[in-house]
């Protein structure tokens, strides 16, 4: 063979490799993060949020858990994310008793297989209207 095959296979399998890293990487154990659009909502309303991994695409069919306002630290409810990493939290509840308990906190993603589990570390404050 003359050199300059031999310089093109090299290049080939060096490309194979590169593409191969690149779509393990891509598949498997990203990095994610959730994002919130408001810290604010007044009772009755709605907020959302969204999950995205470390490609900015929104990460679809995921659960995330979250405390309401007013429950014990064991209670967690979970809300599905959509086709597009976004998911809504409806007619926010007040609850007079809760005083500065009145917020939704702690979203959190577990993770799977795939992607690597997050926290948001914010809240969002439930307002009486």
């Amino acid at each position: 063979m003359e050199k300059q095959s031999y310089y093109l296979i090299i290049i080939l399998v060096a490309l194979v490799i590169c593409i191969g890293v690149f779509l393990y990487q891509f598949n498997n154990d990203v990095p994610t993060f959730i994002i919130i659009n408001e810290t604010e909502v007044h009772e009755n309303g709605s907020f959302s949020g969204m999950l995205m991994d470390a490609y900015s695409y929104g990460v679809a069919n995921q659960t995330i858990t979250f405390h309401k306002p007013g429950h014990e630290m064991g209670t967690l409810v979970d809300a599905v994310t959509d086709e597009n990493g976004e998911f809504t939290i409806k007619n926010a509840e007040y609850i007079p008793d809760a005083g500065k308990d009145n917020y939704y906190g702690e979203f959190t993603f577990a993770g799977n297989g795939k992607y690597q589990g997050c926290r948001y570390e914010g809240n969002v404050t439930v307002l009486q209207n």
